[in-house]
């Protein structure tokens, strides 16, 4: 089957267009938000490199043996950069702040800069995602959507269907670090994109994730196909890559920020990490970045908890209340604050189920001042 990748001419045209609108949101928020953090810093002791790094970073060409997939993949990733350097007029350092800012940080910018730069608050601990095959409604995936109301609106548009579902279905939740090994390869292969056109189940799936692990980090995926196999895949660092595969009730779920097993190789070095950053800052251990770890563990366990607890064929109410109410009874995030200087405060902000067996998509949002979440949801058939 000939392989059809997105145009990348039309592909920068659609990145320009987002980045003209709104430049300061793409070019300047990125910085400012971690500024916004760590007021003390200055921005060009923060962004010192980055520019270099990001040549770097797009000249570091993957092995056409080693990965012959991503051949077609790259050449159109380098295609679509120069249309959109010339669309969006971009200089080379604007360049690097959209494509390469986080990567920087994440893998020199917080070793390099050490104790002049000063450390930034724990940002706020991102979602939960279960897929449950047999409810008493049937097969159910479900996630909870949290983030800080800095810049939340709800969704006015009506819940729209999604279309036929595909064999293979995907989510992810954020997983970070703030210091990570550099890996040995740089170029930004756009893995997530590259996996909806080479897996087309659970199996082919966890191969092509592990295969490409050291391209892809900082996130946990959920994945799930039409033969109703599951798989959780843990993925804090680039270095490290950790597959959950069910029991005999053949669920699955994935938690923002933690790795399950803390004794595991990636546990052990995202512990390793953190210890690192605390060490490197002179943190106090009862301080906000350390509480905030234990609150992602927390959440974590609540979910396995809870699931487990749901018996062997749930009911879809008893689910849903684990994923509607609120914490500690449940799930949902209503202004959490575990330390006194947490930095952002937490909230879910949207709960999307999908009731696969029945086609139909459900969504619940919470209000833009934070203080009400939908009783009832929008609802479409697919």
């Amino acid at each position: 089957m000939t392989l059809q990748l997105p145009d990348p001419v039309q592909a920068a045209r659609d990145e320009a267009e987002r980045i003209n609108a709104n430049r300061a949101q793409f070019l300047e928020f990125p910085i400012d938000r971690v500024l916004t953090d760590a007021p003390w810093v200055k921005r060009q002791d923060l962004t010192a490199g980055l520019a270099d790094f990001h040549r770097e970073r797009m000249a570091k060409i993957p092995s056409k043996a080693a990965y012959p997939e991503a051949a077609p993949w790259i050449e159109s990733a380098l295609a679509r950069d120069r249309e959109l350097k010339a669309q969006a007029k971009l200089s080379d350092e604007e360049m690097a702040v959209f494509r390469s800012l986080v990567p920087y940080i994440t893998f020199r910018g917080f070793k390099q800069a050490g104790l002049a730069l000063k450390p930034r608050p724990a940002t706020d601990e991102k979602c939960r995602s279960a897929y449950i095959p047999d409810t008493d409604r049937g097969e159910v995936a479900i996630k909870n959507v949290d983030d800080p109301l800095t810049h939340w609106k709800p969704d006015p548009k009506p819940l729209s269907g999604a279309g036929p579902l595909p064999d293979l279905r995907s989510d992810g939740v954020g997983n970070g670090l703030h210091m990570d090994d550099e890996p040995d390869e740089l170029f930004p292969i756009p893995v997530m994109s590259m996996l909806r056109h080479h897996a087309n189940d659970v199996p082919s799936a966890v191969q092509f994730l592990t295969r490409y692990r050291k391209f892809w980090g900082g996130s946990n995926l959920l994945l799930h196909d039409k033969q109703k196999r599951s798989a959780a895949v843990e993925k804090c660092s680039y270095s490290h890559i950790e597959v959950f595969h069910p029991g005999p009730d053949g669920r699955s779920h994935i938690s923002g920020m933690t790795c399950r097993d803390a004794n595991s190789p990636q546990g052990k070095f995202q512990a390793s990490q953190r210890r690192k950053y605390v060490d490197l800052f002179k943190l106090p251990l009862d301080g906000p970045d350390m509480t905030f770890w234990a609150g992602c563990a927390k959440f974590e366990a609540k979910l396995s908890a809870g699931l487990a607890a749901l018996g062997p064929r749930p009911r879809w109410d008893d689910l849903l209340k684990l994923f509607i109410t609120r914490w500690p009874e449940g799930l949902n995030k209503y202004g959490l604050r575990l330390h006194p200087n947490q930095g952002l405060v937490g909230y879910t902000l949207i709960i999307h189920a999908s009731l696969i067996t029945e086609r139909k998509s459900l969504r619940w949002q919470r209000s833009e001042d934070g203080k009400t979440f939908d009783a009832q949801p929008q609802e479409c058939s697919y």
